[in-house]
């Protein structure tokens, strides 16, 4: 059997899987935004009674995830963790690390139906924004763990609207349309703080708040037209709980229609949902043979 564990900005979810069957699953806040170096002993005490049944164990993670470490640049430019070997060395056992929108990539890729495309691309619509690649039936990695980062494309936005990204860079789409991203932008217009979740609950009837979405959809459009002319794919999944909100995968749907005909691709929701970075992380270990 394998762990897997999903460590997202939000969540730390974990897993004992026999293949791709989940034989029990646990779920506790992020600790990320509180204190990224206390990640590591939180995983392991989430995990370390199931250590005597696992053979390996296969880790999702958010950031930019090399064969060894994580930099988490949502926190700064200096977060870093060498966490495969702190949960290897506590664990006693082998581990891999993958990006966590990776992970769900390629579990849609091999196990979600898409089998009738060998290039895939995922673009995850969350706290953050990031992206997993499938190019010819491989998933596209990088050993400084920066490949496949969509949500540091930088797109097009009105000069009065500039967004500065945590990476250095303007108008980077996740500096726009992410979850935070969109909480920020709504907390100035409303002049009160307002979570992401509550703009969508509760504010979708002000009409700066739908220019603020319709401008959060082009900016994604925006991204989808650079994926295409890079990767050349004709499937594309959108998940996230922005990505999956209907309201906006309602301005997706109206807008990419409108692209023209050289970027056209087929838009579609993931079908692993919440466990996918879970098995996605599986699927990869046994790839690299653990």
């Amino acid at each position: 059997m394998i762990i897997a564990i999903d460590v997202g900005g939000t969540k730390i979810a974990a897993a004992l899987l026999d293949g791709t069957e989940i034989i029990e699953r646990r779920e506790i806040p992020s600790v990320i935004h509180q204190d990224f170096t206390l990640l590591p002993e939180t995983v392991i005490s989430l995990v370390k009674d199931w250590r005597e049944q696992a053979s390996a164990v296969a880790v999702a993670c958010t950031g930019q995830v090399t064969p060894t470490e994580v930099k988490f640049l949502s926190i700064s430019t200096e977060a870093i963790l060498p966490l495969k070997a702190l949960l290897s060395d506590a664990l006693s056992l082998p581990v891999s690390i993958i990006n966590d929108a990776a992970a769900a990539a390629w579990a849609e890729y091999a196990i979600g139906g898409h089998t009738d495309v060998d290039t895939l691309v995922y673009i995850t619509v969350s706290t953050g924004i990031g992206g997993g690649m499938i190019q010819n039936g491989n998933l596209v990695t990088s050993n400084d763990g920066f490949s496949a980062h969509l949500g540091h494309v930088s797109v097009q936005q009105p000069h009065q609207h500039t967004q500065y990204c945590v990476c250095g860079r303007q108008n980077c789409v996740e500096a726009i349309a992410s979850g935070t991203a969109i909480a920020r932008q709504a907390s100035e217009i409303l002049g009160t703080d307002v979570s992401c979740k509550e703009v969508f609950n509760d504010h979708l009837d002000n009409p700066l708040i739908k220019k603020l979405l319709d401008r959060c959809a082009d900016s994604v459009i925006d991204l989808i037209a650079n994926i295409k002319a890079i990767t050349g794919t004709e499937s594309i999944v959108i998940g996230g709980s922005v990505g999956l909100a209907a309201p906006f995968q309602a301005l997706i749907a109206q807008k990419v229609v409108n692209l023209p005909n050289i970027y056209s691709v087929k838009i579609s929701q993931p079908v692993m949902k919440a466990n996918a970075d879970l098995i996605g992380a599986a699927l990869y270990l046994r790839e690299l043979n653990l």
